[in-house]
């Protein structure tokens, strides 16, 4: 009977370990659920975005075998990263909630993420260097084009990319029809002054 008490003990202490590997600090207790839940939202949360055709992997290893597809819409918690543009993800909710609470290895690409994470950058930035046409703003890093910005529109950082691409958000500007869009630009025509 004490070995059966004990290792329902040590079930308890279960989601402790796995917060922890999330960089949570907790006191060696258990937590009870509601809490857990509670600790969760503090986590880096993104949301699958731009996804054309099909769904989002989430893959059992980085860029492996796929387990699960995700939608956009899909919110995500931040687990760890691994070699860029992989990250291991937990996935919290969305519109295909049968996948809600797997985890696996996802191209942080196709998310955007809110809250602190040492991808993401903050400060807003305006176009600038464009000579001819508009800058793109892509789905993917020099992948297929969404929308066009021009010189003066402001957009603000929302996570690096492989040099020179950025994920931003746009704020405003002379072409306010793209105002709120998000999506990949080349920093190299960007101003992100003091």
């Amino acid at each position: 009977m004490t070995n059966s008490k004990n290792f329902i003990n040590s079930l308890v202490t279960i989601p402790i370990l796995s917060l922890s590997m999330m960089g949570v600090n907790l006191p060696a207790i258990a937590i009870p659920k509601n809490t857990q839940a509670q600790l969760i939202a503090q986590q880096t949360t993104c949301s699958v975005a731009n996804i054309q055709t099909g769904q989002l992997a989430l893959r059992f290893t980085p860029n492996g075998q796929s387990k699960a597809g995700l939608d956009n819409g899909n919110t995500v918690a931040l687990v760890r990263k691994g070699p860029n543009p992989w990250v291991y993800v937990r996935v919290l909710a969305g519109p295909n909630s049968r996948v809600n609470d797997l985890q696996g290895w996802v191209n942080s690409n196709y998310l955007s993420c809110s809250g602190a994470s040492s991808q993401n950058t903050s400060g807003a930035c305006e176009v600038v260097g464009i000579e001819t046409g508009q800058l793109a703003l892509r789905f993917t890093p020099n992948g297929r084009s969404k929308a066009g910005l021009n010189n003066g529109n402001t957009v603000s950082l929302i996570r690096a990319g492989a040099d020179p691409w950025v994920y931003v958000r746009v704020v405003r500007g002379p072409n306010g029809s793209v105002n709120g869009l998000e999506g990949w630009v080349n920093s190299n025509y960007l101003n992100c002054g003091d």
